[in-house]
């Protein structure tokens, strides 16, 4: 009896020990979260940088120009998000597909600037703060949320409910 539960303990060990070993995340996994933080990071960047550019539009153009370029920005983004958009749907990639849902978000955006510039001019400049914040956030939440989901993803990888049942 003795033997059978010292063979068992040793056993359990054996299996905690792959676990403990499987758990720890390959390189390649961990590339592919850097990976995609990355990108996010530098769609984020380019957000941030475009939406701080036209702050300091609105103070250092021209009214007439500013509201021009405001259509213009909204239309190349549109046409932008309308290549990313197909892009997505030729690879079957979630992911670009949803980059170029951001990037409409922020095409019309944009658009709406055109009125925004001229209905609430006081505090049009805290509203591309604030809309700026925003984006920021979701960014860092959307970075959260994808390193989370790869990290689940391996670990439901690991269950093998076989190996330990023939063990």
């Amino acid at each position: 009896m003795r033997r059978r539960d010292r063979n068992n303990a040793s056993n359990i060990e054996k299996l905690e020990k792959e676990l403990e070993e499987k758990k720890k995340f390959p390189q390649e996994i961990k590339e592919k979260i850097n990976s995609k933080i990355f990108e996010n990071i530098i769609i984020a960047t380019i957000i941030v940088i475009y939406l701080a550019s036209l702050n300091i539009g609105m103070n250092n153009i021209p009214t007439d120009t500013y509201i021009m370029d405001l259509k213009v920005f909204s239309i190349m983004l549109l046409i932008i998000t309308i290549f990313i958009l197909e892009l997505g749907y030729r690879k079957d990639n979630e992911g670009i597909w949803l980059h170029g849902i951001e990037v409409m978000v922020i095409g019309i955006f944009t658009l709406y600037l055109v009125y925004l510039y001229s209905i609430y001019y006081a505090t049009y400049g805290t509203l591309i703060l604030t809309v700026t914040l925003v984006c920021f956030a979701y960014y860092i939440i959307k970075i959260a949320i994808i390193r989370r989901k790869i990290r689940k993803e391996y670990n439901k990888s690991l269950i093998d409910i076989r190996n330990i049942v023939k063990k």
